[in-house]
């Protein structure tokens, strides 16, 4: 029988094209495919629908763009806690952390040093000028302790959550990266390039470490250069359209992803890895933090139905 599943989120997955928007699309589709409805609340576009009779709720990176002036009401989200059994997903640390990234890397204060360096017009932005870390916003702990289920994107994900928080024993599940492997393969290429990074390219990303690194190096960057971020070495390619980030994976001998910060997931490390890349990471990716072999695809297969296994035995 399917569930009637009221679902709130600051991005509509239907109309934004984020990595959590995509992920989020993916799971609402599969979710239909097993016969349960969805009424959406979102801020971007404008969107109020309610089962009054729900069966669940799953609230899902409820304070994302920090600096938007339109959000979901705090008191409709504390209503909905109390008022039907609800599921949370975390895509990132947008409920912990409204600052960018996490810059802190999960060592939290209550006093967060990094909010004295803002500008009076991003603290006008984030309608913030505390230097208080938003931890201690009650509806924070609030969420994560009332679900009857947390969903992170990695093990990685939940340890630096869960550790911020100095909670444990609530239910959660770790949802594996969702990826085409009809795309992502090793197709038994030449490698011509000696090093690749994919993504956004700036500090959050690693940029400075890439730069100390391998500087005179034959790396090659595909993506956008963060603002405020200079590349002044390797080859950029701009942009690329995202079917054909295989083909250059396949033309690369080693992937780089060294992030500054706890990275959730990094899903393109493991779209590389099954293209036969070698990584170079740090501890800071959620994707290498699976207790398994991120090259096989088959340790990936029906991720979302996995998901959705889960949610169903909640009810």
């Amino acid at each position: 029988m399917g569930l009637k599943i009221n679902y709130l989120a600051q991005l509509s997955p239907f109309v934004h094209g984020g990595g959590g928007e995509v992920v989020a699309r993916r799971l609402i589709e599969t979710g239909r495919q097993r016969g349960h409805r969805f009424a959406l609340t979102t801020s971007y576009p404008r969107q109020s629908e309610k089962f009054y009779d729900a069966d669940l709720a799953i609230l899902v990176d409820l304070f994302n763009c920090p600096s938007s002036w339109r959000r979901l009401p705090w008191d409709l989200l504390t209503e909905t806690a109390r008022s039907t059994p609800f599921v949370h997903f975390s895509n990132a640390y947008v409920d912990v952390c409204n600052l960018d990234y996490l810059p802190c890397s999960g060592n939290s204060t209550s006093v967060c040093s990094f909010k004295r360096c803002l500008s009076p017009l991003r603290r006008l932005m984030l309608r913030d000028f505390s230097t208080d870390c938003y931890l201690g916003k009650p509806i924070v702990k609030m969420l994560y302790e009332r679900a009857r289920l947390n969903v992170f994107v990695s093990p990685l994900h939940k340890r630096v959550i869960y550790d911020m928080l100095g909670i444990s024993g609530t239910d959660y599940f770790i949802l594996k990266p969702l990826i085409d492997e009809t795309v992502f393969f090793n197709r038994e290429e030449d490698r011509d390039l000696e090093y690749l990074f994919v993504g956004v390219i700036g500090e959050a990303k690693g940029l400075e470490e890439m730069r100390r690194r391998f500087r005179t190096s034959d790396i090659h960057f595909i993506g956008k250069v963060a603002k405020d971020a200079k590349l002044d070495f390797g080859h950029h390619h701009g942009f690329v359209p995202y079917d054909q980030v295989p083909h250059y994976m396949n033309r690369a001998k080693n992937f780089v992803f060294l992030p500054r910060w706890p990275e959730p997931q990094g899903r393109v490390v493991v779209e590389a890895a099954m293209c036969g890349c070698n990584l170079i990471t740090n501890g800071n990716v959620g994707a290498t933090s699976f207790d398994f072999d991120i090259r096989k695809p088959e340790n990936f297969r029906d991720a979302d139905i996995e998901f959705w296994e889960k949610i169903e035995s909640l009810v």
